[in-house]
């Protein structure tokens, strides 16, 4: 009896020790099923770099070492609060968008343009983003980035002729997306349409105006036809003379007696300065067209309307909508604010 009593016991014990392992088994099990990915990820997206195929990548959490190869991604970036993500900046083309230069003074600046891969490398970057330029042969190739797993991001408003606000918008709740601070990205929209939305409520009813863009010359004139830039100014009732004229580029070389033709109300011209107090570049450029006796006929030019802008005014990135509400005065010859 004593000997089938210390057997039971051992049974006894090994069932109970088969029984807390299930249930710790069980547990971990519960534990691993219960506890979900981060919200919002993983997210999938490709690239395409120079007209190869497609590059799949993927996040599971927030980059921790990005690197933004323009400035227009640059402030994109710094518009959402990023800058603790950044290890480096490139390609500064203009001052900083003066909102965020405190931002911006906080990271790490790897090259006044393009930085070389020795140096891009330095930084440890496991994210990237910039113009599709800066990602070939002219920067630094997508091929030797993606095999030392640096994730490229290009926003579709640097990519598509079809480029317009909305889409801009769209990079901005994507790169939200990305590094998990979508509420930053949605609020961010939303006050960009509101501050439009004012915009468009005291334009609705004046009439249209027909606008030339001036980006500089080679003999005949290099402006923009279609995309984003023509597509913005359409939104605060300016109609860029060189576009459904059958021309399928962004941006080209045009021609004067087409200008001539169409017979803008003002010229934007873009002001490539180095700074917004140094006027000189837009200065010399107006005084190119007063002077050029093919254009004396053109509404613009005896009237003298001719306004400056920045590049980064009229192409993707955070700018537009106050560069917008500006434009909208001086063509409309309103108040705003």
């Amino acid at each position: 009896m004593g000997k089938w009593s210390k057997h039971s016991m051992r049974l006894a014990v090994a069932a109970a020790l088969a029984a807390m392992l299930i249930t710790a088994g069980c547990g971990q099990d519960t534990a691993k099923k219960d506890t979900p990915s981060a919200q919002g990820y993983p997210v999938v997206w490709s690239e395409s770099f120079d007209g190869n195929d497609k590059v799949e990548f993927k996040v599971t959490e927030p980059p921790t070492h990005a690197v933004s190869m323009s400035q227009a991604t640059t402030e994109m970036m710094l518009a959402l609060g990023l800058e603790k993500n950044m290890v480096g900046t490139a390609f500064l083309e203009e001052e900083v968008y003066a909102p965020l230069q405190g931002a911006y003074d906080k990271v790490p600046v790897l090259a006044e343009q393009w930085p070389s891969y020795e140096v891009f490398m330095t930084a440890k970057p496991d994210f990237a983003t910039g113009w599709p330029t800066a990602f070939s042969k002219r920067g630094i190739e997508a091929s030797k980035l993606t095999p030392n797993g640096v994730r490229i991001w290009l926003p579709e408003s640097m990519l598509s002729t079809q480029a317009d606000l909305e889409m801009n918008f769209q990079d901005m709740l994507m790169l939200g997306k990305i590094f998990n601070v979508s509420d930053k990205a949605e609020m961010w929209v939303a006050d960009q349409r509101k501050q439009l939305e004012l915009v468009e409520g005291k334009i609705k009813d004046l009439p249209r105006k027909r606008v030339f863009i001036y980006d500089s010359e080679d003999g005949e004139p290099f402006t923009a036809f279609e995309g984003y830039t023509t597509n913005i100014l359409r939104l605060i009732g300016a109609d860029n003379v060189m576009s459904g004229l059958g021309v399928d580029k962004t941006w080209g070389k045009g021609s004067w007696e087409t200008v001539v033709e169409q017979n803008p109300d003002y010229i934007i011209i873009a002001d490539y300065g180095n700074s917004i107090r140094n006027d000189d570049d837009f200065r010399a450029k107006v005084e190119k067209l007063r002077t050029n006796p093919q254009l004396q006929s053109i509404k613009a030019i005896q009237e003298g309307n001719f306004i400056r802008v920045k590049l980064s005014e009229i192409t993707p990135g955070v700018r537009t909508v106050d560069a917008l509400t500006r434009l909208a005065e001086e063509i409309h010859g309103i108040e705003l604010k």
